[in-house]
């Protein structure tokens, strides 16, 4: 089963989610917004609810949504209790979507806990997608676009990529020596292999400016 999440960030005018009709939505907080602007109702609604008006949780709860709330005061961010509810109903694939906006700082403990989680998971907006690698991933890509891969979580060691411009063979990448930066596919296929520590990828579907 593959589980969708949908976070209260920006979503692009051209954004596109294509749905299956197995597909688990879970509305994490504001992102329920977004949900019912096209029409759709979650399975799930996961939050604090501090960016939703208490008529639109009365209209999900009559509709037949499961309303999961927790206090505003607690440990743990929004995205991260949806990202551990996906798991517990055997999501075998995650997508989080509505991630994108101002907060640096929720984008950077986002990355980290796509870090932390053992099912698969990625980031994807009109323009970008972003995941992590610990282990091998074999990627779909567009010949020309932009990648950037950097190690999260401390320093990874035998990184090896393959079909980009710049590959590498069983290469250090320190944190602190960011050379990963806009690198190029030149293939409809890239292939990323960390043996040791984790590296995130950010593949720029459309030009950043």
């Amino acid at each position: 089963m593959r589980c969708l999440l949908f976070l209260n960030g920006k979503y692009g005018e051209r954004e596109e989610i294509k749905l299956d009709p197995t597909d688990l939505l879970i509305a994490v907080d504001g992102g329920v917004k977004f949900l019912l602007s096209r029409g759709l109702l979650p399975h799930i609604f996961v939050g604090d609810a501090d960016s939703v008006d208490q008529s639109q949780l009365k209209m999900l709860e009559k509709s037949g949504c499961e309303v999961m709330l927790y206090p505003q005061e607690k440990d743990e961010i929004d995205a991260e209790l949806a990202i551990e509810e996906a798991i517990k109903r055997q999501a075998q694939q995650i997508i989080v979507v509505g991630w994108k906006g101002d907060r640096i700082d929720m984008i950077l403990a986002l990355i980290y806990l796509m870090a932390r989680c053992k099912v698969p998971i990625k980031a994807v907006s009109d323009d970008l997608e972003m995941g992590t690698v610990s282990g091998e991933a074999l990627l779909e890509a567009e010949v020309g676009e932009k990648w950037s891969i950097l190690p999260i979580c401390g320093d990874a060691s035998k990184v090896t990529l393959k079909g980009f411009k710049y590959n590498l063979c069983e290469a250090v990448m320190p944190c602190l020596k960011p050379f990963g930066v806009s690198n190029v596919a030149l293939s409809n296929r890239v292939f990323i292999s960390v043996k040791e520590g984790k590296v995130v990828y950010f593949r720029w579907r459309r030009e950043p400016l």
